[in-house]
């Protein structure tokens, strides 16, 4: 990612979930919130209009789904699925009395806003680079609910540590749920051992981690393919930290922690599509929640 401009990746995904929520056939995953609020980031910048015009022309929208397949076949519902996935724990984490949700790495994702005007006594906050950061503020600057806190940072520069301790609206004592969606993948090995040592340190109450983590692009437990790695390095976005399903409970009790659901692309498309039986959806990428195994 460019340091001047928000995350391509990050557009990308919003024209995925909003492109699967206009399927007839998938329109149901996304609900009407979430497409709004999809539709108000898209709107706000010249490139999230660029992307919408992409899906409203079938030409470029055949040439978008061609690029899919090419890269990683049924990538846009799979979006989607991982972000129910996501949903329905952190909704379960506050039924159960979290008092706030840090999102790192947030993006464009919606889930923060959303929560934020359904829970007005929740504390949602919003740790992402500033060039993103900075266009989702733009885009909810006349709609944002008060307990919405967008924080820009770079975490390659600001250990997570120093960054909520320099948050004002973070209560360490607070039982959190935190999110880390589609991100561990591009932070170096000694980065993700790192960031599950902070959430242990910036919290003394009950934490809750829910974040995704997916396999080398040569894996045979994913269908992405060999374009993708190449499109990646382009972008400048390489994948760093790779892991396969079977192997997430060693490495989460190497870190003081133990898994509480680990949900892959084949459960994710047995939970929601169910109704769909054939058709390309992504295998790779799988969504895992877990806490701290010494923690009352």
């Amino acid at each position: 990612m460019k340091n001047n401009r928000a995350s391509q990746t990050a557009y990308t995904v919003l024209q995925g979930v909003v492109h699967t929520g206009r399927q007839q056939a998938t329109k149901s995953l996304v609900s009407p919130e979430k497409m709004a609020a999809c539709l108000t980031i898209l709107n706000s910048s010249g490139e999230g209009r660029r992307r919408l015009r992409q899906l409203e022309n079938p030409v470029l929208s055949a040439g978008l789904l061609l690029l899919q397949r090419l890269l990683m076949p049924g990538i846009a519902r799979h979006y989607v699925t991982r972000k129910l996935a996501i949903e329905e724990y952190v909704r379960s984490s506050i039924a159960g009395g979290a008092k706030q949700v840090v999102s790192i790495g947030a993006g464009f994702d919606t889930l923060m806003y959303e929560l934020s005007g359904t829970h007005p006594s929740l504390t949602c906050i919003e740790l992402d680079h500033p060039a993103t950061s900075q266009q989702k503020r733009l885009a909810f600057a006349s709609e944002a609910p008060a307990n919405l806190h967008l924080y820009p940072v770079d975490l390659s520069t600001t250990s997570l540590v120093e960054t909520l301790a320099q948050t004002p609206a973070f209560d360490p004592d607070a039982r959190t749920c935190f999110i880390c969606e589609g991100v561990l993948m591009y932070l170096a090995p000694a980065d993700v051992e790192n960031l599950f040592a902070a959430l242990t340190e910036v919290t003394s109450a009950q934490l809750q981690f829910v974040f995704t983590a997916a396999p080398e692009i040569s894996s045979p437990n994913t269908n992405a393919t060999w374009l993708l790695k190449r499109y990646l390095h382009r972008l400048g976005e390489p994948l760093k930290w790779t892991i396969e399903k079977e192997d997430i409970h060693a490495f989460l009790a190497s870190q003081g922690y133990g898994a509480t659901q680990v949900l892959d692309g084949r459960d994710m498309r047995g939970q929601y599509l169910p109704h769909l039986p054939s058709g390309p959806f992504h295998l790779g990428e799988f969504v895992v929640a877990c806490a701290p195994l010494h923690r009352e």
